[in-house]
């Protein structure tokens, strides 16, 4: 898993670094732009990545990329394993922000 998760965060770093593809890099919770300059989960704006449908309930979802969500470290761990419009984080950037 950690091999799948490192080359997880060096994806977002590349969809990130190509103002056309920036935005597939977000945070899937909060549609804000991540720090890919830290390394991942340091720091509140930092990379993690998040499973869509949480791993409690799908186990067999862990290792699947189609489940994998480019997420803040603060947000991801805000959000915990409530639904992802249930996280009370507040509203949600507008995805044209």
């Amino acid at each position: 898993m950690h091999a799948l998760r490192d080359d997880f965060f060096e994806e977002g770093k590349r969809l990130d670094a190509d103002p056309e593809t920036r935005h597939e890099a977000d945070c899937w919770l909060c549609h804000g732009r991540i720090d890919y300059t830290v390394p991942a989960a340091t720091t509140p704006d930092s990379h993690t990545l998040d499973h869509a449908k949480d791993v409690d309930t799908y186990p067999e979802l862990q290792e699947d990329p189609d489940n994998f969500r480019h997420c803040h470290f603060n947000c991801n761990s805000s959000r915990g394993k409530r639904a992802p419009n249930d996280q009370g984080l507040g509203e949600q950037m507008p995805a044209w922000w």
